[in-house]
């Protein structure tokens, strides 16, 4: 079976028509959140096709978007210009200790195997009283779990314990070395999707593939035909798939 990361490089451009919209304005608050200043080093982990990195540049920062999928970095570095990108896992970073000051990373440690080790990763690249802004999708009764459940059932997919609540992400980051640690959270936003074509694109995309790793061809078109039929609609007729956002800001401790 495929990685996740060859997973996300084969969809690169799937998630970049229909993904990448959605989440642009989420990697516009994990920005804002992060508090940028003038000539500040900043660290986007799980950068896919740059969309937080992106909303970083500015005031003569240095900015670098890591993603382990190649795919998703050809087109960063076709659209983002004035970042710098590196292909590698953001689980083991090839960064020395203290090398920036900010890291971000928008609705990526989702997709880590180890979120606290993740994250103790990405506390070792931040200087001493250096910050992480990040964002993971919650809280779970606006995720996609909630509305798809039965049919998650029906299908034999578990996604149990698959997405942090405010307590239990603060309480990772603790245990990761973080301090200062604040959290919020916005259930208001979403996948936004302008037909049936774009839901089935979306539904090919990345780590999906995980969950169902084993179906036939004929199971994913079951799968995503029922989706589509239970998917809330806008009133001019897009389907709008709840996500949420949870954010997380945090210190490392030192000077």
């Amino acid at each position: 079976m495929p990685s996740a990361s060859q997973r996300f490089s084969d969809t690169a451009l799937a998630y970049a028509a229909t993904m990448a919209p959605s989440l642009r304005p989420i990697a516009a608050e994990v920005v804002r959140r992060a508090r940028l200043g003038a000539g500040e080093r900043v660290l986007d982990l799980g950068t896919g096709t740059g969309i937080a990195a992106a909303a970083a540049r500015g005031e003569g920062r240095v900015v670098i978007g890591v993603d382990a999928a190649p795919g998703m970095l050809a087109i960063a570095r076709a659209e983002v210009p004035g970042v710098s990108f590196a292909e590698m896992d953001f689980a083991g970073l090839s960064y020395a200790d203290a090398s920036f000051d900010v890291v971000i990373a928008a609705h990526a440690l989702l997709f880590a195997e180890d979120q606290a080790a993740t994250l103790r990763e990405w506390l070792r690249v931040t200087r001493p009283g250096g910050r992480l802004s990040l964002s993971v999708p919650g809280p779970v009764a606006v995720t996609p779990s909630a509305i798809y459940a039965q049919i998650y059932d029906r299908h034999g997919i578990d996604t149990a314990g698959r997405y942090p609540t405010l307590e239990t992400l603060a309480a990772t980051a603790a245990v990761a070395g973080w301090t200062e640690i604040e959290t919020a959270e916005d259930p208001t936003t979403a996948i936004v999707l302008a037909d049936a074509s774009a839901f089935r694109t979306w539904r090919a995309i990345g780590a999906r593939g995980s969950a169902t790793a084993d179906f036939t061809p004929e199971e994913h078109r079951a799968l995503t035909d029922e989706m589509l039929a239970a998917t809330p609609r806008t009133a001019d007729g897009m389907f709008r798939i709840p996500f949420g956002a949870i954010y997380l800001v945090a210190r490392r401790p030192g000077e």
